[in-house]
Order: C-alpha cells, then structure tokens, then sequence
C-alpha cells in the first residue's frame, strides 16, 4: 500500500517570516494539501503529526469538501490543539477520519516559539 505524506507547515518561529507567516500576525494559515479523498476512492483516514518546541497558541486542523475553496468560510474544523496560557515542547499524532478533498493547518493567536512541522498522511 502506498503512502502519501505531505506537509501542512514548514518550520515556522514567531517573530520570523516563513511560508505563509509574516512574522508579526498572530493568525496565519498554512497552504492546501490534497487531503485522503481528493481523487476518491482512498478512504477517508489521514493522520496529522504535529512537532511544536516552546510553542504558545493555537493550532486547528481545517478540511472542506470543496473542488477549489477559495474562502475562509469554506474550511471547518476537524481537530484542535489549545496552548494559549503555556509555552509546550511536545510531540503528537491524530487521526482524522473523513472523504476531505483539502486539508490545512491555520495557526491562531501564535505568542512564542517553534512549529518545527505539522505533516499529513495517508
């Protein structure tokens, strides 16, 4: 069985611009990944990996259902990690289940530290 794993976030430290982060805003979100179902057919399981060093914010797993999503509107949620009151050094996988056609990471009230990267696969 063939595997895919893409990135959802490069490294990215507050206070430095990187990817899709200017290196002042506290909300940013990273570019769409062709998410298990987007050609159908593959299922609908996908883990996200997700390695943080003295990371303080917030970081939401977003998938939609659309062809070409071109608003915010078109993303919801499908899994949360809240760090708001402590920097965290940590380390996790979740899974998530679900016929997504895109998937992203959107990082909010980001305070301090390291995304060293948040991957997806399937």
């Amino acid at each position: 069985m063939k595997t895919t794993t893409l990135q959802l976030l490069p490294t990215t430290t507050y206070g430095t611009p990187s990817g899709n982060y200017d290196g002042s805003s506290q909300d940013f979100s990273g570019d769409r990944q062709q998410a298990a179902n987007y050609y159908g057919g593959f299922g609908g399981l996908q883990t996200v990996a997700t390695f943080l060093n003295q990371f303080q914010g917030r970081i939401r797993i977003q998938a939609t259902l659309d062809s070409d999503p071109v608003l915010d509107s078109q993303w919801f949620r499908v899994s949360d990690f809240d760090s708001t009151t402590a920097a965290v050094t940590t380390n996790f996988s979740v899974n998530i289940t679900g016929n997504f056609t895109w998937i992203r990471a959107s990082v909010q009230d980001f305070e301090a530290g390291t995304i060293s990267k948040i991957m997806l696969s399937y």
